[in-house]
């Protein structure tokens, strides 16, 4: 063991006076808490990003291609064929998109605004294998909307949608409930309706299909399948969920790290307790360190030795925060601590936030730790270090 190591080991675990005693585990106290907050906040983040994501993933297509006009049926079902041939696209799917007013039963003067997904194939989320066959045309409801308008499966309800440019009649068609989904996504929940596209062009043809959506085998991929579908179909103008969201994943981003500047000054305060620990420290040994100066130790062997002292005692505060703030992250995620009532859930978007851990975030929490401690450590070792040894006999 190099010998300012040992000699550092050996200032820290000699009796102490209490004041030294005190100041010590104030400083590995306040270094523990603010990483662990750090941690914890970093975690939140994090996992309220990819819960957003997540839901994103699940509710839209990973990629939407748009036609500038309307397709017809025949024309859909060939450009989707085309696509879904293409590797690493699991499913493509004539689509169309439109808002609507569904009437409420309690409300029969305010019905509440939707939007409308026709698709071929219920989505994987609606629990349907295919669309069931009836009288009415299927539907599958957001939960939320469900109860909000106190529907549940087997009942009928209406869907109004606008009426075409430079007329006046208001299509309607009634809908039967076959089921809710939910996507723990308040937007999605609460307005979403999902029906079957080819029963939807039987009652309203004009409606028309939009375009066709595509449902990747890695919904991280988008970037890279986007290039090849934009040469290969120029009649679709394809957009991808990460696009379509790209402001909202911006605010969550520089949200991040400003939660982390702001919290990473904590950490800076909570080091100048260990900053406060070594100069107690310096006067509480100095009568070692006279000894170690008279007997050959130069000033840098003295300066060492005390910013090791430093460096160990905030490291470990340092580490007891990063395990702390895992186990709580772990422990919140299980118990789904942190969950929001259908107010506050339509503002973040989400019922509940999980506590995700990613390895480059307790890279950067270890790394800030250990320079604000070492910085916060300079100061003292070098005014220690500078202090004659006669002088330190006389005040010992």
């Amino acid at each position: 063991m190099p010998l300012a190591l040992d000699l550092a080991l050996r200032f820290l675990r000699r009796r102490t006076g209490q004041l030294l005693r005190g100041t010590a585990l104030a400083a590995f106290a306040a270094v523990a808490l603010a990483v662990t907050a750090l941690v914890i906040t970093l975690a939140l983040m994090r996992g309220y990003t990819d819960a957003i994501a997540l839901a994103l993933q699940r509710a839209n297509a990973h990629l939407v291609g748009f036609a500038a006009a309307r397709l017809s049926a025949e024309e859909a079902v060939e450009l989707a064929t085309a696509i879904s041939g293409l590797d690493g696209v699991r499913r493509a799917s004539p689509v169309s998109y439109r808002s609507g007013l569904i009437d409420d039963p309690a409300e029969p003067a305010s019905p509440l605004p939707v939007t409308v997904k026709a698709v071929l194939d219920p989505p994987a989320y609606t629990g349907l294998e295919r669309w069931p066959d009836g009288r009415l045309a299927p539907v599958v409801l957001g939960a939320r909307l469900a109860e909000q308008i106190g529907a549940a499966p087997g009942d009928v309800v209406t869907l109004r949608l606008p009426p075409e440019a430079g007329g006046w009649m208001v299509p309607a068609v009634q809908l039967e409930i076959v089921g809710t989904f939910v996507l723990s996504f308040a937007e999605f929940d609460e307005q979403w309706i999902v029906v079957p596209l080819d029963r939807i062009l039987g009652v309203l043809p004009e409606l028309g299909i939009t375009g066709v959506e595509l449902e990747l085998d890695d919904p991280m991929a988008v970037g890279t399948i986007r290039e090849p579908l934009e040469s290969s179909f120029p009649r679709l103008l394809f957009t991808d969920w990460r696009e379509m969201n790209r402001s909202l994943f911006a605010a969550l981003r520089w949200q991040t790290i400003s939660l982390f500047v702001v919290l990473s000054l904590v950490v800076a305060v909570a080091s100048f307790q260990v900053s406060s620990a070594l100069v107690v420290l310096a006067i509480d040994k100095r009568r070692a360190a006279g000894t170690l100066q008279a007997l050959g130790g130069t000033p840098a062997l003295i300066r060492r030795v005390l910013l090791l002292s430093g460096l160990l005692l905030g490291c470990t505060g340092l580490a007891l925060g990063l395990t702390v703030g895992s186990i709580a992250s772990w422990l919140l995620t299980t118990f789904r601590v942190v969950r929001f009532p259908e107010g506050l859930a339509r503002v973040y978007m989400i019922d509940s936030v999980p506590f995700h851990l990613a390895w480059p975030d307790l890279l950067a929490v270890a790394v800030v730790g250990l320079v604000l401690v070492w910085l916060a450590s300079l100061w003292p070792a070098w005014r220690a270090s500078r202090e004659d040894p006669v002088a330190a006999f006389r005040a010992a």
